[in-house]
This record gives C-alpha cells, structure tokens and sequence, in this order.
C-alpha cells in the first residue's frame, strides 16, 4: 500500500515537471509575443519581461539564458525544488574570482553593467536553493543558494555565495566577495567587509578572528582571488 502510494505520488513530481517544461519551451517558442507582461501569477521559468504576483515553478527564469533582457519578477516567487540541489556536486568547486578590494575598482561594477538574468523583488522561497541572479527583498531555502547581489535578507541554512551582500546573510557557511551589513554562521568568508561577521570562524580582509570579526575602513588592494574552497 505504502509502495503504491510512493509511486502515485512520484507520478506527480514528474507529471509536474514535465508540464512546467513544456509550458516553458512553448513560452520560449514565440518569446516576441511572450515576453509581455504577466500578472496574479505565472508559471517559471518564463521569458516574460515582469511578473507581478506569484511567479511558482521548478527552477527560476534565470534558467532560460538566450534572452538578452533582464526578466523580472516582483512579489512570491517560489521555486520547487530550485536548483540549489545542483550546487551540492560543486561546493568544493565554487569561487569568486578576479574581484579588487578597492571598492573604485571597474571590476566590482561589471555585475551592474552586463544585465542580469533574472531580479526578484519580494520573497523567493525554495526547498533547496536557487540560483537568481539578483534579490531585492528576503531569500529563504533550507539548503543554498548563489547569485550575483542581494539587497535585503538572504536566509540559506547550509550555504550562502553571493557576490554582493547589502545586508545580512545567515546559513551555516556564507562565502562573498563585497558585504555591506551582517554575515551571521558558522562559518563566514568575505573579501571585502563594512560591517560585522558573528561565528565560530570569521575572515575577511583586515583579519581572521572566531566569534566575531568587523571592518569598517577601505584596504586598497590591487587584486584579489578567493578560492571559495581553500583556507576557511
């Protein structure tokens, strides 16, 4: 009975999957006249320009690559399963490389002038993670994420790895190369600090310290490479 049951409900993950990418590939097919505008709430991925509303998928719009347009999405966007679940195979692969301490630097300003894959605006929730390029608002999963930027609050319980932090992280390890607020963890890395890190180990430009580490002032250093997997 239990064995029937786990196969029933098997048939609707897949059954859900497979409808959600074929809603996607026909999305895809006509993208001139799918990119409008949607509202109350769409299926994702999706090459349409703005959500407003509930955006609810497999995976993010960040997924569809061959769009040169940023696709947004503002208000709940919920990705189930999400593709955190992915970043597990390359957790000891991951870096963020070829980024200046010195905050003048054209290097740190590249992510604002190439466009973005897909922004959310308000609450993205994932089981396990996802991989939107830029969030304004919260962040939540119960596994990790990655991105570009995040402005607001990113809660990812095993692993964060963003590129910019303007505001505050919390999971067990979360690795940055630019955080402006809180890294709050177990372990917290970042290349570049204006505010404070709480946690067993904390490391960022100025010093490594347990417990809690800060920095408030500029340290103009040519160039930096942080291997994310090396020397916690």
């Amino acid at each position: 009975m239990q064995h029937c049951q786990y196969e029933k409900n098997s048939n609707y993950i897949i059954d859900f999957f497979f409808a959600t990418f074929l809603f996607s590939q026909s999305d895809s097919l006509e993208f001139d006249k799918k990119a409008k505008d949607r509202y109350v709430a769409w299926l994702i991925p999706s090459v349409s320009r703005n959500i407003y509303g509930i955006a609810i998928g497999p995976v993010g719009s960040e997924a569809i690559c061959n769009r040169p347009y940023t696709k947004f999405s503002h208000g709940l966007n919920v990705q189930v399963p999400g593709q955190g679940f992915f970043q597990t195979f390359y957790i000891n692969k991951m870096s963020i490389k070829n980024f200046y301490g010195n905050k003048n630097s054209d290097s740190l300003n590249l992510q604002d002038v190439f466009p973005k894959k897909a922004i959310h605006n308000g609450l993205i929730i994932s089981p396990l993670g996802t991989f939107t390029d830029q969030v304004n608002g919260i962040s939540f999963s119960l596994w990790m994420s990655m991105g570009k930027k995040i402005n607001g609050l990113s809660f990812n319980l095993l692993w964060n790895l963003y590129e910019q932090i303007n505001g505050i992280t919390i999971g067990f390890v979360n690795h940055t190369a630019l955080t402006k607020g809180l890294q709050i963890g177990l372990v917290n890395k970042t290349i570049k600090l204006k505010g404070f890190q709480f946690g067993l180990w904390n490391k960022n430009e100025k010093r490594s310290l347990p417990f809690i580490n800060w920095n408030f002032k500029d340290k103009k250093v040519q160039h930096i490479t942080a291997p994310i997997s090396n020397s916690l």
